[in-house]
């Protein structure tokens, strides 16, 4: 078994104090029989955007999205506790692939994979990190030319282009299954990023099979929204599930409220079927997150299956801290000078250690 460092864990205590447990030692989860191991590496359950995952099995070991990030939110910069989980996930993610031999990208949005240029505001990137986190690594991911919005295509291109002498090969992945041993990772067609037809583009779910287990990694289905991705999640008769829940943060701007219905009545089959869901992503940048599921664990109760966060399938506390940033600027305020030394990169050394 393996060992990563957890995201912190923040505990609010009496007036402006905020405690930060770090580095906590976590072993990857057995899930079914325990052929398949996983271990969440960066969630919006630890603070950042991600869906960042390691699995291992007896044959290989993969890191599933290995990108995190933050993102605007209330009219506010991320506070300084959220740049310390950042800069925590890109060294947890970073040690994660290490040790795999393979990483998988879903879709080239920014939370799902590391660019090659320098943003220490929201991406904690560089040309150095992009190179150590690829360099010799069997990619396999999206399609560029096919099921893509342009922006991606931009920077699935730019991916690709960059990063084709130092990996060890980048294949496409879309529709493909590729076997280890007795281990088949198997890609799905591109589906929707939510609600069908959606300006946000397309995404491949990954199903990890060996002969005696099978986990399913749908990144940003948003529930799902789209029946076709749950028809297609539920063929696979997972022992687990990690899928991306709906932005109920954007509720009558950017989501209407027949897609957060039925992003929830799609969840309900789902644990309905699946002994094991992690939930998390998107639907936890927000606090109302529990209430906008009650449904979904009532169903999974009645089931005697497990309905978790990425935090809790390891333990620990969900850790909303973007949701928070308004408390976190109120109790904890950073100075102006503070984020200018940031974005010249000259924090990036103090906030790794942290």
């Amino acid at each position: 078994m393996l060992n990563f460092y957890s995201s912190p864990e923040i505990n609010f205590r009496k007036g402006n104090e905020i405690k930060i447990a770090g580095d906590q030692i976590r072993d990857p989860v057995p899930i079914g029989n325990g052929d398949i191991r996983v271990l969440p590496l960066a969630f919006e359950s630890f603070g950042v955007r991600s869906m960042a995952t390691f699995v291992e099995t007896d044959d290989i070991k993969i890191v599933i999205d290995p990108g995190s990030a933050l993102g605007p939110r209330f009219h506010l910069s991320p506070h300084e506790r959220e740049y310390i989980a950042l800069a925590r996930s890109r060294r947890t993610i970073l040690e994660a692939a290490r040790r795999a031999e393979i990483l998988t990208v879903s879709h080239y949005h920014f939370d799902h994979y590391v660019p090659n240029f320098e943003d220490w505001v929201w991406l904690w990137s560089s040309p150095e990190i992009a190179e150590d986190l690829y360099r010799g690594k069997t990619i396999l991911a999206k399609d560029i030319n096919s099921n893509i919005n342009a922006s991606q295509r931009k920077r699935g291109y730019m991916f690709q282009k960059l990063n084709s002498r130092t990996a060890r090969e980048i294949k496409i992945a879309d529709g493909r299954s590729f076997t280890f041993g007795q281990t088949i990772l198997q890609f799905s067609k591109p589906v929707a990023h939510g609600s069908p037809g959606t300006e946000l583009g397309y995404l491949l779910m990954l199903t990890i099979r060996t002969p005696r287990c099978c986990l399913i990694h749908a990144s940003d289905v948003q529930g799902p929204i789209d029946d076709e991705t749950l028809r297609m999640i539920l063929m696979e008769k997972p022992d687990a599930a990690i899928v991306g829940g709906p932005p109920i943060y954007l509720a009558g701007y950017k989501i209407d409220e027949g897609s957060l219905t039925a992003a929830r009545n799609n969840m309900v089959r789902l644990v309905e079927r699946v002994p094991l869901t992690v939930v998390d992503h998107h639907l936890l940048r927000s606090l109302e997150y529990r209430d906008y599921l009650e449904p979904v664990f009532r169903e999974a109760e009645k089931r005697k299956h497990r309905l978790l966060t990425a935090s809790e399938l390891v333990g620990l506390e969900p850790q909303l801290l973007e949701a928070r940033r308004k408390e976190l600027h109120e109790r904890e305020p950073v100075a102006k000078d503070w984020y200018n030394r940031l974005k010249k990169g000259e924090l990036k050394e103090e906030l790794i250690k942290k």
